[in-house]
């Protein structure tokens, strides 16, 4: 296949809309507004015989009144219309073609062969779809979609790639991303796989110097073989790919078929396969971009030693707890350390001799806090460090927040923070800031074993 084919549906420039709505509530309204809204730049063809314009931009009556051929074409129409449209797209040399209607493949024989009447009428035209959500360049703000997750205002573009075999999840990961401040690239719904599936996209993905770190919700795979191939492709140009594969019991399997008509198969060849081919399987559905986060930072721990720097006591013996459950020690400080601590502090009752590092005693301020980062992460002893917001914290961002900012720019060791109490600001600036912040304890260690692929 092309590239230029994937290229034309992550950066066109120009869009047709084939049954655009006035309304910009319902599903065919929303990819229109969201182009608007989200910047893009190109030419939007807007098609509907009803109406003359759509908020101002003049509407075509049909495709064959189209100014000129669309790089990509977005079809809201439902199966009977799709078919034609697809065809009168693919006879004008459209490259590729968003069909977003369900009642295809995933709904049983009769789907089947409506969804082969789709790729029949599309011939030599791309399809993604059917049955998705659409996708989305957040670096080249390019919004081919109608998940109402785009409402948002605060999309936050990075370096973190998308693919998922569901709509839902996208507009999932898609909402849990901005509210946590991290940073995506390009997200995809690949919905039935029709046409273009998984490793389509995760070739091109792979290939994009702005994407470091690649995330797929998986309900299963069509070529196995292809995607280990890419897989260590991916692990050659040092791109990280975390992968949440749903299908672990029988009733998750029949589930995945259900929906986008997936053969989720027998789960632990999945797990086999991951392992093989140096890919994460995320266990949690939250780590699947919290393990990504920190994979971003690009920085490997050299052993399994753990500092951690606390203002809570409880919390400390939380991550202390699941990181040696993870198979991580945390080794008291060293008597250089343990000095280098005391001398920061004037309180008597402070003590370095065990680890976590507990500062409740030692009259919290940044300056303190700094310090004892620095003091972490400049410890033979310690191969990362994670930091934990207290309570404290709460009213007081600035308080471990600033001090990691600027310790996470001058060193070469990971550091991760778990924020103790529900503090979304606090999560949100850490993360927008490049540093992996976490609500869990589990999402802590689960992250350090990614980073050493264990």
């Amino acid at each position: 296949m092309p590239i230029s084919t994937i290229e034309n549906l992550f950066r066109p420039k120009s869009v047709a809309i084939i049954g655009a709505s006035t309304d910009p509530t319902k599903t065919a309204g929303r990819p229109l507004q969201f182009l608007r809204k989200h910047g893009f730049t190109g030419n939007i063809w807007p098609v509907n015989p009803r109406v003359a314009d759509i908020d101002g931009m003049r509407c075509y009556a049909s495709i064959e009144d189209l100014p000129g051929t669309p790089d990509a074409a977005m079809i809201l129409l439902g199966p009977v219309g799709t078919e034609d449209a697809a065809r009168q797209l693919s006879a004008l040399g459209t490259s590729v073609a968003i069909v977003l209607a369900g009642g295809y493949g995933e709904t049983g024989p009769a789907g089947v062969k409506r969804q082969a009447a789709l790729s029949e009428a599309a011939g030599k035209m791309r399809v993604l779809g059917p049955n998705t959500i659409g996708l989305l360049n957040l670096r080249d703000r390019i919004t081919l979609s109608a998940s109402g997750a785009l409402d948002t205002e605060h999309l936050t573009a990075g370096s973190i790639g998308v693919i998922s075999q569901s709509g839902g999840i996208l507009g999932s990961l898609l909402s849990r991303a901005a509210a946590k401040g991290i940073g995506l690239s390009h997200l995809v719904a690949t919905g039935n796989e029709g046409d273009l599936e998984v490793c389509d996209i995760l070739e091109w993905m792979i290939g994009e110097d702005d994407t470091s770190g690649i995330t797929l919700y998986l309900e299963g795979l069509h070529d196995t073989k292809r995607f280990a191939k890419l897989s260590k492709l991916a692990n050659r140009a040092g791109k990280n790919l975390i992968v949440y594969k749903v299908g672990k019991s029988e009733a998750g399997a029949l589930a995945s078929a259900s929906h986008t008509g997936a053969m989720a198969g027998d789960d632990r060849l999945y797990d086999a396969l991951f392992a093989q081919n140096g890919v994460v399987r995320a266990e949690r559905f939250d780590d699947l971009l919290d393990i990504a986060m920190a994979l971003s930072m690009g920085k490997i721990p050299k052993g399994r030693r753990v500092g951690i720097l606390t203002s809570t006591g409880g919390a400390g013996g939380l991550v202390a707890d699941r990181c040696g459950l993870a198979g991580f020690t945390t080794p008291a400080p060293s008597r250089k350390t343990a000095a280098r601590l005391a001398s920061l502090f004037s309180h008597a009752g402070f003590t370095a001799d065990r680890n976590p590092i507990d500062l409740t005693l030692a009259g919290l301020t940044p300056e303190i806090v700094s310090g004892s980062i620095t003091a972490l992460l400049e410890a033979n002893e310690y191969d990362v460090v994670i930091p934990i917001v207290g309570s404290s914290g709460v009213g007081r961002p600035e308080l471990v927040a600033d001090p990691v900012i600027e310790a996470v720019k001058k060193t070469s060791k990971p550091l991760l923070v778990y924020c103790s109490p529900d503090a979304p600001a606090i999560i949100h600036r850490l993360n927008s800031a490049g540093v992996p912040t976490y609500e869990a304890p589990e999402s802590c260690s689960d992250a350090l074993k990614a980073l050493l692929k264990i």
